[in-house]
């Protein structure tokens, strides 16, 4: 068995009945992970952004508040409600939990005060290749070295008007030279940079795309230099659908 994780331009493709029936390559792999030959995963930030609509994303990111929680000794934990997540779109309330019932779990990039799903323990990726510890150094190893790049979240913060140091709700507040498109289409490019360090962290064998970075750039955590770069330095393996069906026909005949 290999582990996977998708992308929501895969996934989708993958779990969607009538865009499934579209291609034998996803109705190829959907089998595959009936079988038990594909472990699937998907990350979870994907889904919250695909639930901002572009045009609100900026007003969204900059009116967010994180949700705050101290305890005293053995008093009860006092809480202070920051901003919720997104309600998940129509389409993927139908969809995610076709993948659920296919056997994807979710990976997650925890940053501080991020909006998140809420999710069952079920349905989140369990520690078992690493631990909790070694998990999150891994994860946040590979974001520096991401944002080392120019790419991930990095784009965006060296793109709005005020200093990074401010954090991305204040960069965001004051600035005036980021269009509503521009931002949405650079926080896509900070999600997709959270996602590649999400699943290096939790050691999933390949990261499955149909992204091949047109239009974005060297920016772009999909950028044939960057891929090779984090190749290098982290082995992460990231293929189309075609190629990770190949694999897995060779895997199998051999």
């Amino acid at each position: 068995m290999v582990s996977v994780t998708f992308d929501s331009n895969v996934w989708e493709q993958i779990v969607d009945d009538d865009k499934r029936y579209q291609s034998t390559i996803y109705q190829s792999i959907f089998d595959r992970i009936k079988s038990g030959d594909i472990e699937p995963f998907f990350f979870e930030g994907l889904a919250v952004l695909e639930s901002i609509p572009k045009k609100d994303r900026k007003e969204f990111f900059g009116n967010f508040k994180a949700s705050i929680s101290f305890q005293v000794d053995d008093d009860e934990p006092h809480v202070t409600e920051g901003s919720s997540a997104p309600g998940l779109t129509d389409y993927l309330q139908e969809v995610i939990p076709k993948a659920l019932k296919l056997g994807f779990k979710f990976i997650h990039t925890p940053r501080i005060g991020a909006p998140s799903l809420n999710l069952p323990n079920q349905y989140k990726a369990k520690d078992s290749k690493y631990t909790l510890s070694e998990r999150l150094d891994r994860t946040f190893d590979c974001l520096r070295f991401i944002e080392s790049l120019g790419a991930g979240k990095a784009r965006i913060h060296a793109r709005l008007d005020s200093d990074s140091r401010r954090g991305i709700v204040n960069q965001t507040k004051e600035d005036e030279s980021l269009s509503q498109k521009q931002y949405a289409k650079d926080v896509g490019e900070w999600v997709d940079g959270d996602a590649i360090a999400g699943h290096y962290g939790f050691g999933v064998d390949y990261f499955c795309t149909n992204d091949q970075a047109k239009g974005a750039g060297s920016s772009s955590i999909f950028h044939s230099d960057n891929l090779c770069k984090l190749s290098e330095k982290y082995d992460i393996k990231v293929i189309s659908p075609a190629e990770l069906l190949e694999l897995i026909i060779e895997s199998a005949d051999s």
